[in-house]
């Protein structure tokens, strides 16, 4: 692993690639990251995997244990509930300003129609991992379009910052196939109330979804091997 043309160092990029593995499930909950396999791994020097892991451990996806190392942070139903309560907070208001904003600009209209269209097609297709692959990346350009057109800008922040965690537990809201297919027209609803300009309808309905996420992963969390997860009231 070498720097980036772009001026990415090699922070950077590990930090980048960690990220992704944690975020996609790869590397689980509670697996250790031990700093001379990341060396290998990775093909970089101690010193940018450890800065990497310092990141990480400041964005609350890496505990680093005293005497013990670097592992992925766990998954409790304690942080669950904190995050979806905070998102339940944050995401509908986000959505209400999105659809608020897309009804105004007629180019950011055709955006999210464009998304809507992609979520239909996906709907249509047979169950696979390929289909589940595009429903998640569309589900991310859906997410951070809503994102991008929220007029508050420490609404935008704070929601990005959630991004990682949220993706990580996307894995245990989908280990169901099931799932997926109810997230697909879940994620239809919100589309067709905020291309209409219901702002209140898109946002009940974003909430619904956070809830109905939130029983999932409850759910799986509750299968889950527990050196993985730590399980709190």
């Amino acid at each position: 692993m070498t720097a980036g043309d772009d001026g990415t160092s090699l922070v950077d990029l590990v930090h980048r690639r960690l990220r992704e593995e944690i975020e996609l499930g790869e590397l689980a909950p509670g697996t250790p990251l031990s700093e001379l396999s990341l060396v290998a791994r990775t093909g970089a020097s101690r010193t940018p995997v450890r800065e990497a892991l310092r990141r990480l451990a400041a964005e609350g996806l890496v505990d680093l244990v005293p005497r013990q190392g670097a592992r992925v942070s766990r998954v409790s139903a304690r942080s669950v509930r904190d995050l979806f309560e905070f998102r339940v907070l944050l995401e509908p208001a986000a959505v209400r300003q999105a659809t608020a904003a897309a009804a105004a600009d007629p180019e950011l209209h055709a955006r999210f129609a464009g998304l809507r269209e992609g979520f239909a097609r996906i709907q249509r297709e047979p169950p696979s991992q390929g289909r589940s692959r595009a429903f998640y990346e569309l589900a991310d350009r859906f997410d951070w379009a809503v994102v991008g057109a929220a007029r508050n800008e420490h609404l935008r922040r704070t929601i990005a910052e959630l991004r990682p965690h949220t993706a990580r537990l996307r894995n245990l809201s989908h280990v169901d196939p099931a799932r997926v297919d109810v997230s697909v027209a879940e994620h239809l609803v919100i589309c067709d109330a905020l291309l209409a300009g219901d702002a209140e309808a898109a946002a009940a309905a974003t909430a619904e979804h956070l809830e109905l996420s939130l029983r999932t992963i409850f759910r799986n969390l509750a299968e889950a091997p527990g050196d993985a997860l730590d399980l709190l009231s």
